[in-house]
């Protein structure tokens, strides 16, 4: 909510600015996690694709570049025992990230259709990416249960360290392609990879863990939640010997979307903003 509130605060500022072609739109898609619980792409499971959806503002500077301001939600999620090869230890996980980001966009090249009421353009992008994250263990008894606070991996215990914080930042690197119709609508497929700097949006990392500890420090409902959903397999067996519920995987999540922006404002008589008619195809 307090993302929204600060897409709605800086949207008037940027209309105010901005003398080029302004679009307003929606986006929608799917997200696919990559990190320590998806195990290889060959044994990854479509049941741990997410959802996305958002609005955002662009403005398109000239023909070539533009910006996208955005604010979203994309949830992702990664479930052990939904691989096609199942790990026996089960953790799971999933995390509705709500973010804000700012992306740079080059239209590597247009190309007119139909009497130029139809423009195709790849591009490129990139930029940076603002997130909110609260990941959940979903236990088919205690339901859904937040895990940031919980401990899994000793955190607020002494010699361990302290809880993750709830923000994150990601740099955005896509590419897609767009189809301008009439000068109006845009509608634009691309697909985004977001590589996040923290390994904490799935609640696991390659840290290491004693059973003892989070046995004598317990934390949860009416068990130790933090040692069972830390080490399912090694749960309640006392244990002193150190294990690592993670690796060195550096947690990426993609978004693949469909845009649709609708312009609402208009420097000029081009496609982009410019003086003129549509240019042809151009590098």
């Amino acid at each position: 909510m307090r993302i929204f509130f600060l897409f709605l605060i800086i949207l008037p500022h940027l209309l105010k600015s901005q003398r080029s072609g302004l679009e307003v739109g929606i986006t929608e898609g799917t997200t696919m996690y990559v990190g320590d619980l998806s195990g290889k792409l060959s044994e990854y499971s479509t049941k741990d694709l997410g959802f996305t959806g958002g609005i955002f503002l662009r403005n398109n500077f000239n023909e070539h570049f533009g910006f996208r301001f955005a604010t979203q939600l994309a949830q992702i999620k990664g479930d052990e025992l939904k691989r096609k090869v199942p790990n026996a230890r089960g953790l799971n996980f999933y995390n509705n990230l709500k973010q804000i980001y700012l992306l740079g966009e080059w239209r590597i090249l247009n190309i007119p259709l139909a009497k130029e009421k139809i423009i195709i353009s790849p591009f490129i992008a990139a930029g940076g990416t603002f997130q909110l994250s609260e990941p959940y263990y979903n236990d088919l008894t205690y339901g859904n249960i937040p895990l940031r606070k919980l401990g899994t991996e000793g955190q607020g215990i002494t010699g361990y360290p302290d809880f993750y914080k709830a923000t994150v930042f990601s740099l955005p690197v896509g590419a897609g392609i767009s189809v301008s119709i009439k000068r109006r609508l845009t509608i634009t497929a691309e697909i985004i990879g977001n590589r996040v700097f923290g390994d904490y949006i799935d609640d696991v990392s390659s840290a290491p863990v004693v059973m003892n500890d989070l046995l004598a420090n317990p934390r949860g409902s009416s068990l130790a939640l933090n040692a069972y959903i830390s080490n399912p397999i090694l749960y309640p067996s006392p244990s002193a010997t150190p294990y690592s519920r993670g690796g060195p995987a550096v947690d990426w999540y993609y978004l693949v979307q469909l845009t649709i922006g609708y312009r609402i404002k208009d420097s000029g008589s081009s496609r982009f903003g410019g003086k003129g008619g549509t240019p042809c195809p151009t590098f």
